[in-house]
């Protein structure tokens, strides 16, 4: 096989190929990174990358953020009781005067600690059970007084409840046995009695028997108002984590999906007065709360469920917008879709009635200081102050997320009087229902990582996204832009070589017949059609590692 020497327009051919290969491949990166940018920065605008990962952090699984707040809240919650100190009752009780006055002594404050025993999460139904355990730990130095230190002239509201059961469902002739019986063990209708007996427990001759001969239904030995709304049983609960838009109702409670205590049988006969389920308990709301959408409230302690509505949007302190709810100004009136019905010794308006939740007591709440309640009970007591700002209860929500940012809930304790021509024990009370106390739940700001994941999420990260979506649209227009014009219009000229002249030698006869032989060459000659192959003076100046000079 004989090897011919290539010529120069062959030299000439392979030069541009070789050049041609190389731009292509110089221009084809930046085009292909280009893309590659645009399509991320195109990703993240349409397909929000912060919702996203939203969503993976409300995740509910074992071990994650929103499962550890559910089994240990860190929210600061505060229990601020005022006591009616009633002043005239000698007074009134002889006839003189004709209202029964009162002062309002506190705020005993308390620190309520929630925690949810027993977690598990039902991942065939998308459930998560819990058993929640309450405990609360009196603050003194941060209240009026020590509750033992502070004597109260208070109805008694042992003696109260039995002569109003006694008048509701007995008759005379009973009720006239009740009153003797009842003299006989010498209770008085106003105790004078600490502030901590009061609400956590007084000895009354009236319990003492009961319980004594009636244990099925009296079942403690004592009476005290927050030891009855705090001492029941901790039921099971259930809440929806599965579906967005119920995530964090309340499924069922102790098993049922209503109140059985305030007639709740199944959802087909339920009413708003007594169905649990679709409610909240206040930990975690559904995501993506919207201003038309009604917020129920379900508190054990109260046995009932109360709405609020929207009323603004408000701007934190950290930066991001949250949406303020207010309790429905009409929640304890007889109209309100949630009053339960009544067909006996019905409240007057403005009251709603949970006797069937405590023993059967003529238990009552209001709003604090008889807000919205009917006039005319207003006028048996002198000394309430109604302010209804100071007094509303309202909720402030992050509504993409579902976080309470704050709560505050007031409500008041009062006890109905009715009586019976039999038992006259309680007649100075006929028809009144007396203010017992009001209570104020309240958290006044979400805990501190919580705040810092909300601004950071709200705050910190959308323009942080934005920016990064910008730059990456505009680096990869500009890598795309580049690229494009390379491959349309390449541009380089050939570099042809020197011939240098090279002085010859006296060869052999066999050189000169190997010279003579053009199938060979010289090395020399070899190297420089090398050079000339890859010798390229580039006129892009872009292309600086194209170019190869001497």
């Amino acid at each position: 096989m004989t090897i011919q020497r290539m010529s120069s327009k062959g030299r000439i051919s392979i030069v541009k190929i070789q050049n041609f290969t190389i731009e292509r491949r110089q221009s084809v990166i930046p085009l292909v990174y280009g893309t590659l940018l645009l399509v991320v920065a195109v990703v993240m605008a349409t397909v929000s990358p912060l919702e996203r990962i939203t969503n993976w952090y409300l995740r509910v699984s074992e071990g994650s953020f929103v499962y550890r707040m559910w089994q240990n809240p860190t929210y600061d919650l505060y229990c601020d009781v005022y006591i009616y100190n009633y002043t005239n009752i000698p007074a009134f009780l002889a006839g003189d005067d004709a209202v029964l006055k009162m002062t309002e002594v506190g705020p005993f404050r308390y620190n309520e600690k929630r925690t949810n025993r027993n977690m598990s999460i039902d991942h065939e139904s998308g459930r998560l059970r819990m058993t929640p355990h309450i405990n609360l730990t009196f603050l003194p130095h941060e209240s009026v007084a020590h509750t033992k230190d502070v004597y109260l002239n208070v109805p008694n509201i042992a003696l109260i409840a039995i002569s109003t059961l006694a008048a509701d469902k007995l008759g005379y002739i009973a009720n006239l046995g009740a009153y003797y019986s009842i003299s006989a063990t010498g209770s008085k209708l106003f105790l004078n009695i600490t502030a901590q007996e009061y609400l956590w427990g007084y000895q009354d001759p009236i319990v003492t028997i009961a319980n004594r001969f009636l244990p099925g239904w009296i079942d403690f030995g004592k009476i005290g108002i927050m030891d009855r709304f705090y001492g029941q049983k901790m039921l099971g609960t259930e809440v929806q984590i599965r579906d967005t838009h119920r995530r964090f109702e309340i499924e069922t409670w102790d098993g049922s999906a209503g109140l059985v205590e305030q007639g709740f049988k199944d959802l087909n006969t339920s009413s708003l007065c007594n169905t649990i389920k679709g409610s909240f308990e206040g930990l975690m709301f559904s995501p993506k709360v919207f201003e038309d959408k009604e917020i129920r409230l379900f508190r054990k302690q109260a046995c009932r469920v109360f709405p609020f509505v929207y009323q603004k949007d408000m701007m934190t302190d950290s930066g991001f917008t949250i949406q303020r709810f207010q309790m429905e100004r009409h929640a304890f009136n007889n109209t309100s879709p949630y009053a339960c019905k009544c067909t006996e010794n019905c409240l007057p308006n403005g009251f709603v009635d949970i006797s069937s939740c405590y023993y059967g007591f003529p238990i009552t709440l209001s709003k604090p200081h008889f807000i919205d309640v009917d006039p005319a009970q207003k006028l048996h007591f002198e000394g309430m102050t109604p302010e209804p700002e100071k007094h509303e209860s309202r909720l402030d929500i992050e509504p993409n997320t579902g976080v309470p940012l704050s709560l505050q809930s007031n409500i008041q304790v009062n006890i109905a009087v009715r009586t019976n021509a039999g038992n006259p024990i309680t007649k100075p009370l006929k028809d009144k229902v007396m203010p017992l106390m009001w209570v104020s739940l309240y958290c006044r700001e979400a805990p501190p990582e919580v705040l810092s994941l909300l601004r950071l999420r709200f705050v910190i990260a959308p323009p942080l996204v934005i920016t990064a979506t910008v730059l990456l649209f505009l680096a990869g227009a500009v890598l795309g832009a580049q690229g494009f014009y390379r491959l349309l219009r390449p541009k380089y000229r050939l570099i042809e070589p020197e011939v240098v002249p090279k002085p010859r030698r006296r060869k052999s006869s066999i050189a000169i017949n190997m010279s003579d032989n053009k199938a060979f060459k010289d090395d020399d000659d070899m190297a420089k059609e090398a050079v000339s192959l890859l010798a390229i003076r580039e006129e892009d100046s872009d292309l600086p590692d194209l170019i190869l000079t001497d």
